[in-house]
């Protein structure tokens, strides 16, 4: 898990910076927002307090008798009950309607703030007539349970106070790392970008080179330049089909130490002038002589190794397992061309046909879909192809990688297809695995063999004439009649 969230942080790093930058930016927005909040609710939490210091202030004057004094007049008394209206004004703007608890015990104590002050009002008028300590007694019952819902509200301001300082104290932690992080992912993006240039450059150097190299085409060096720019762009797919066409498609190096001349498998007479112009244009700029193919059929690196016939081969292997694959429940289906010769020794292609068919079976073994093996031969070229299909549940991404040079091999294949795969190259052979898909969905998979076949060997150029480009072509048209 750790070595995908690696990979995948690795591949999306510049989309990851920027979601942390965007991420940074809107959490100092939110910290200013709760900076803010904090403020407004100390500036209430003090005005709280002043307004309630006022009320205090009149029922001390009424407690000590002082009925000449300012805080009893009803000037000042509304002033206070306009004091508590404006905070609880302001409380509603900073809470709006997330604290309703407070709010409640807020617009309660504005209520019995108004009640308390009727109440010092009325005593002071008719102080005279009543016994002033059932008044004083009466008020300062009234006053303690002001004091109780004052408590009550000032104890949820400061609570409030805290759990914003705390989102404030998390927020800052917060900003700081993402502070850290963001500028690290975009200058990790900006250094592997500049890195991936600086390896495409080297690419198109080594292909710029090799294209203005005197020397013969070496098609594995193409191919490993090629896939190589492919795997750096991470372009994985199509490095992966790139190297499925190239096992595909094998193409002979022609090398020659004197110098760069072309290999001509035509019949005798049947050069024309265009094709001596271009044998004469490719050796002109060496200096050398023109070399005249005289179309002369020899037979040039003949094999003399052993040679299996394929077809009785996978057809031996087959019925050789026939009652296991029909214990096991598996329909095998056999598409073979007949009189396929491979250079390749009778035990060792039995050995690795045995298994690559047992592996389609473990294959089969653990799927829901009928259990069927295809087994296809057939000859293109020099090659000869098998196919062996199952519709098994595949191979998986870590295994195919591995087969196309993208992991550790060892770790992934099993062991039955590591001893195919080593016994198919020791004839120079090759085999290539992928996925069969239906709908979108693995559906199986296929197990490609390429060998060489054992037929004829390409007619090849025995012997040149030295000449020049006029006397060539007076040579040709000659026996062309």
């Amino acid at each position: 898990m750790k070595k995908q969230v690696q990979t995948w942080l690795k591949n999306k790093k510049a989309i990851v910076g920027v979601g942390v930058t965007a991420v940074l930016i809107l959490s100092g927005v939110f910290q200013h927002r709760l900076n803010t909040k904090s403020t407004n609710i100390s500036s209430l939490q003090g005005n709280l307090s002043t307004c309630f210091s006022r009320v205090n202030q009149s029922y001390t004057a009424k407690v000590i008798g002082d009925s000449s004094s300012m805080y009893l007049e009803s000037g000042f008394m509304k002033t206070t009950e306009e004091c508590f209206a404006e905070t609880s004004s302001q409380f509603e703007e900073i809470f709006s309607s997330t604290a309703k608890k407070m709010g409640q015990a807020l617009n309660a104590l504005v209520s019995d703030v108004h009640w308390f002050h009727e109440r010092v009002e009325e005593t002071t008028n008719s102080f005279s007539e009543q016994d002033s300590e059932v008044v004083l007694s009466n008020l300062s019952d009234r006053f303690e349970k002001l004091e109780m819902k004052y408590d009550e509200v000032d104890g949820e301001v400061i609570r409030k106070v805290e759990s914003i300082s705390l989102s404030i104290s998390n927020m800052t932690v917060l900003l700081f790392i993402l502070s850290i992080l963001a500028p690290l992912l975009l200058l990790w993006d900006l250094a592997e970008r500049k890195n991936l240039k600086q390896r495409n450059g080297l690419t198109e150097k080594s292909a710029r080179d090799r294209l203005a190299s005197d020397k013969a085409v070496v098609h594995s060096e193409v191919a490993d330049i090629i896939k190589e720019a492919l795997e750096q762009n991470k372009l994985v797919y199509c490095s992966k089909l790139f190297s499925q066409y190239h096992a595909l498609n094998p193409v002979k190096n022609v090398e020659d130490t004197v110098g760069r001349i072309q290999t001509i498998s035509l019949e005798a007479g049947e050069l024309s002038e265009n094709q001596i112009d271009d044998i004469w244009s490719q050796t002109e700029n060496d200096d050398s002589l023109v070399m005249n193919a005289e179309g002369t059929e020899v037979s040039n690196d003949v094999y003399d190794g052993p040679v299996t016939n394929l077809d009785s081969t996978l057809t031996t292997v087959s019925t050789h397992l026939s009652n296991k694959l029909l214990a096991e429940g598996v329909v095998i289906d056999l598409n073979i061309s007949e009189n396929l010769f491979v250079q390749a020794e009778e035990e060792a292609i039995e050995q690795v046909v045995y298994n690559l068919i047992m592996n389609a079976v473990k294959n089969c073994q653990v799927s829901d879909a009928s259990p069927r093996i295809q087994i296809e031969a057939k000859k293109l070229g020099d090659n000869i192809f098998v196919n062996i299909e199952d519709s098994g549940l595949g191979f998986s991404k870590d295994f195919l990688s591995a087969a196309n040079g993208l992991g550790d091999l060892d770790d992934e294949m099993p062991l039955s297809l590591k001893i195919s795969r080593e016994l198919v190259e020791d004839f120079n052979g090759s085999m290539s695995f992928e996925n069969l898909y239906e709908d979108k969905e693995i559906s199986g998979s296929k197990v490609q063999v390429v060998l060489r076949s054992n037929g004829e060997q390409l007619k090849r150029v025995a012997s040149i004439t030295k000449g020049t480009k006029r006397e060539i072509l007076e040579s040709m048209k000659q026996q062309s009649v």
